[in-house]
Order: C-alpha cells, then structure tokens, then sequence
C-alpha cells in the first residue's frame, strides 16, 4: 500500500522531555472540488455577467377592441378601430373651468396661423410618451410618438371672415389608418413596440403620458385623464391611460383600457372609432 512518510524528530537523549506535538488543522480544506466551483459558480458568474440576447425588430399594433376586456389573456374576438382621436381640454383661467370643447383660438392660434399652416402651428405637437410601469419612481421610456396639427382644405375657406378657422376647429387630433385610405392623416394611429415582448396569450401594458407643446406660446402643458382638479399628491393617479398591446393568430393589436381610467370612449355603432378625453393639468 503507498502512503505518505512523514519524519518525526526524536528528542536528544539528554532532554528529558517525551512529548511529540503533532499539530491537527481542523479548518475543512476544499479538495477535488474544482469541477463543482467550475460548475456551480464561474459558469454561472459568466453567463450573469453576458448580456442576454435581444431582437429588436418591431412590429406595428393597430387599434381594436378587444373582448371579453382589454387585458383578457385568453381573446375572443378583436374589432379593428378605425379612428383614434385625442382631445385636448385646456384650462379657462378666466372662467375659472375647462372650455367646453378647446378650440385653436383658445390655444392662443389665429386664422391666420391655421390659413397659411405658420410654423408657429405645424411646430406645436402633441406628445405621448409610453412606459412600461405606471409607477414614476419605477417606470422605463419604452417608446414615444408627436402628433402634429392637420389643417386640411376643408378647414380653410376662400372667405376667411365667412368662416373663423381658428374659432371653430377643435384642438383635436383625429387619426385614421392610412393603409386604407391615403388621404386621411394616420400619424400616431400606429403603435410601434418589440416583437419578442408580445406572445400569444401574454399582453403587455403600457402607461402612456401625454404633454401638449404650443410653439407659439412657447409653453408645455401637461395633461392628465380627469377634469377634477387634484392635490399634487394624488396627481399621480391621473396621468396615465393604459394601452394593451395583443398578439393574436391574426395579427397585432392594441386596445385603449376604458377601464383603467374614466377618458376613453370606445364606440363600434356606428363608426368603430376611440376617443382619449386629455385634460390641463390643474393641481390645488
């Protein structure tokens, strides 16, 4: 049998000592165990410290209404939405309330500004920003989209003192799908979102945030989904409409939450159109 030979010094015969001190470590001593730190640890440690692998092709969700609700897991059926209107609700400081129905003359624009489209009109936008969470301590810019003015002929007449532009058009964002019809305006009506984040069966929400720039007053106004004017603290509840993004066997969907907050208006009869109500912030 091999073992190990160790050598132990006697004592000279002139000490007087008989003791022999062996020393035992009882400290456990790691032995034959690389292949499990290999295994356990720097394997594991170098797959944490690679970045995982993303796709990041897009795909377009259009607009639809989704059932039995808009966060179903389980789809029963999907109604595409034709038209998607954003309405902006400014505040009357005079008034002390909220226009009835803001019209471009209550946003600060003339006929003139709307009659020759001045860059003071076509610069001001409309907009939304999307997060992944409706917690602003914890949310993540997921994606964004601005909507300008569209000021069409019919808007404009040959007799502009016949026909107030500016007092009559409504500060309103109408948006169709250009896929069908090319002269309709479509710019926002679209969502563009990851492929890979949407499966069949697992939606995904996304909280959107929405700001209206005015070029020509130079101010950005927040905007808000309830016309009650809030302390700031609860403000927070009323800044976000939720969008559910869907994939189903037929395609890619989006559905506005009616039920997530009180500012979106879904009707199929006798247009199949959605109307997002968006209010001036006001804070007590």
């Amino acid at each position: 049998m091999l073992v190990d030979r160790y050598q132990i010094k006697l004592p000279r015969p002139e000490s007087s000592a008989t003791t022999i001190n062996v020393p035992i470590d009882l400290t456990p001593q790691l032995v034959d165990q690389a292949e499990i730190i290999d295994r356990k640890f720097v394997e594991v440690e170098v797959e944490n410290a690679i970045n995982p692998i993303l796709d990041y092709e897009k795909v377009r969700f259009l607009p639809a209404k989704i059932s039995p609700t808009p966060t179903a897991t389980t789809v029963n059926s999907v109604i595409q939405i034709q038209t998607v209107t954003y309405q902006i609700n400014l505040f009357d400081a005079n008034n002390n309330a909220y226009f009835s129905s803001t019209t471009y003359a209550e946003a600060g624009f003339d006929n003139d500004d709307l009659r020759f489209r001045k860059n003071r009109l076509i610069k001001s936008f409309l907009r939304l920003d999307f997060y992944d969470s409706d917690i602003l301590t914890d949310q993540r810019l997921v994606a964004t989209m601005s909507i300008n003015p569209n000021i069409t002929y019919a808007d404009i007449q040959p007799n502009i003192s016949a026909y107030p532009v500016a007092q009559n058009k409504q500060l309103w964002f109408e948006l169709k799908n250009p896929l069908t019809n090319d002269e309709v305006f479509g710019e926002g009506f679209f969502i563009y979102y990851f492929k890979d984040e949407v499966d069949i069966n697992l939606p995904e929400n996304l909280y959107m945030r929405a700001t209206f720039s005015n070029a020509k007053t130079g101010v950005s106004k927040g905007l808000m989904t309830d016309q009650t004017q809030v302390p700031i603290d609860d403000l927070v509840d009323q800044l976000h409409t939720r969008y559910v993004l869907h994939r189903t066997e037929t395609g890619y969907f989006y559905a506005i939450d009616n039920q997530y907050s009180n500012n979106v208006i879904v009707q199929l009869f006798p247009n199949q159109n959605a109307t997002v109500q968006l209010y001036e912030v006001r804070v007590s």
